[in-house]
């Protein structure tokens, strides 16, 4: 005879509502983008006899080509050359710093302030270059851009305006669109995602005047607000989120641009999305543990502030409580245990607010670019990020016990034969635990299918993609001209 087992219904019980939770925040931001109305930045009149400094920091790693044409946008800058310093902080060991050497060289003959610092020793990663190039400049204002985006002419009269009439204002914040979106199935999802991101989550958290991330690139710093915060930090792998939230805990406040956009370059390959998504969410999880504390301590935030910034760094967790829950489920589906009463309403909650939440959420983001083939892309956005289940579940994994890893930036290039074979490997274990879930729930329970139809579907269709991708972003290389 089946009987329940509290233990274990309490403890996926406790894992749902978690899961739930995390949902509901996205949910509730969408509804605030729909409710809460419009907030709009003050901007200074910039007098072009009185312009400040401004240093823009390019970090690099094995990029290739890409710095000629993100330097190509920053010589473009409506900015006084004399008030303009450009920082190429190059850490590869791919032979690209030939290419910087020879690109800054360009730029050096056409009269601008232009230096290259090439590490050879990556120390802290991307926010170990950042620092070191802080140090040889004291400019009150710091751009951040990353080599695959390509940014208008206008940036900094922009930022700057917003930054010099807000001096509690520690960073401004463009809106990222994307060059090669059209490209294929996976490139059109990470736009619609991306998209939802900024159009819907940092414009609800700008208008509500909750936390704002910086996101790495596409920002302008002040100076000030870097150090009163520590400086950059290479203890996580998100040192962007890091940084801002140390910043926001020391007072400072956060400008998002939503009409100022940026485009950049999407992963074209499910391997280089896979480890750009495994970096963020282990670098994530790393910040919640890093700074979670220092949160609830603070005096400056309210407890509103408090549990919205914490569900903000918890956020990828979700895919290490949902990893577990299915396993820990697998004993229902193969009848040696029966689901008690609010396990099944907890289970049914879980999943309704999950999916539907992610639907609305996806559909409010939805641009008139976009809309052109909407609910197939959203339908497989849903499949795609729920095949990342296992590798984001490691990432937050990995982030718990401390385990340290590499800042791998996203694939620009095509793979080394050893990298590409890994990464064949990681989609043979994403197809077979698909496969595998599948059969064993046909076996046992066929109607389990129906619930698990998404994690089935997603882990298969993310691990033959990687299967099937001996290369990364095989396609991306006519973006780099």
């Amino acid at each position: 005879m089946l009987a329940s087992v509290p233990a274990l219904d309490h403890l996926i019980t406790v894992g749902l509502i978690v899961l739930s939770a995390l949902s509901l925040n996205l949910v509730v931001l969408a509804a605030a983008r729909l409710l809460a109305g419009e907030r709009r930045s003050v901007y200074a009149r910039l007098d072009g006899a009185d312009l400040p400094q401004v240093l823009v920091q390019v970090p690099l790693y094995n990029e290739g080509p890409l710095v000629r044409r993100i330097l190509g946008a920053v010589a473009a800058f409506d900015w006084p050359r004399d008030r303009l310093r450009i920082q190429v902080l190059d850490d590869s060991t791919d032979g690209s710093c030939a290419l910087s050497r020879q690109a800054v060289a360009d730029l050096k003959r056409q009269g601008f302030r232009i230096e290259l610092l090439h590490r050879t020793h990556r120390t802290a990663f991307k926010a170990g270059a950042l620092a070191a190039g802080l140090k040889r400049c004291a400019a009150p204002y710091v751009a951040i851009f990353d080599a695959d985006f390509i940014p208008p002419p206008d940036f900094l009269r922009r930022t700057l305006a917003v930054l010099e009439a807000n001096p509690a204002v520690a960073y401004a914040q463009a809106r990222w669109t994307h060059l090669n979106a059209p490209e294929n199935l996976l490139t059109r999802i990470q736009a619609r995602l991306l998209d939802a991101h900024f159009r819907v989550e940092q414009e609800a958290r700008w208008r509500l005047g909750l936390f704002l991330p910086f996101n790495g690139t596409c920002g302008v710093w002040r100076r000030a607000a870097i150090d009163d915060a520590g400086g950059w930090q290479g203890d996580t792998l998100t040192e962007d989120l890091d940084l801002s939230v140390r910043a926001r805990l020391r007072g400072w406040r956060a400008a998002f641009l939503i009409d100022l956009t940026v485009p950049g370059a999407l992963p074209a390959s499910v391997p280089a999305w896979r480890a750009q998504q495994f970096r963020w969410n282990k670098g994530f999880v790393q910040c919640a543990l890093k700074l979670t504390p220092r949160v609830w301590r603070s005096s400056a935030l309210s407890f509103r502030h408090k549990l919205m910034l914490t569900l903000e760094m918890a956020q990828p967790l979700a895919y290490l409580i949902g990893a577990s829950c299915i396993l820990l489920g697998l004993p229902y589906i193969a009848g040696a245990a029966v689901a008690g009463p609010t396990l099944a309403v907890a289970a049914v909650w879980a999943s309704l607010v999950g999916v539907l939440g992610t639907v609305g959420f996806l559909l409010l983001g939805t641009t008139r670019e976009n809309r052109s083939g909407a609910p197939l892309e959203i339908v497989a956005a849903l499949f795609l990020s729920t095949g990342l289940l296992i590798s984001n579940a490691r990432a937050g994994l990995e982030a718990l016990v401390g385990h340290r890893s590499e800042f791998v930036r996203t694939p620009k290039s095509t793979a080394p034969a050893a990298v590409a074979a890994k990464r064949r490997r990681y989609g043979m274990i994403e197809a077979a635990a698909g496969i595998g879930l599948l059969g064993f729930a046909l076996l046992e329970q066929p109607a389990a299918v129906l619930y698990l139809t998404l994690v089935i579907g997603g882990l298969i269709a993310v691990g033959v993609m990687q299967l099937l991708d001996g290369r990364d972003l095989p396609k991306l290389a006519r973006l780099r001209q």
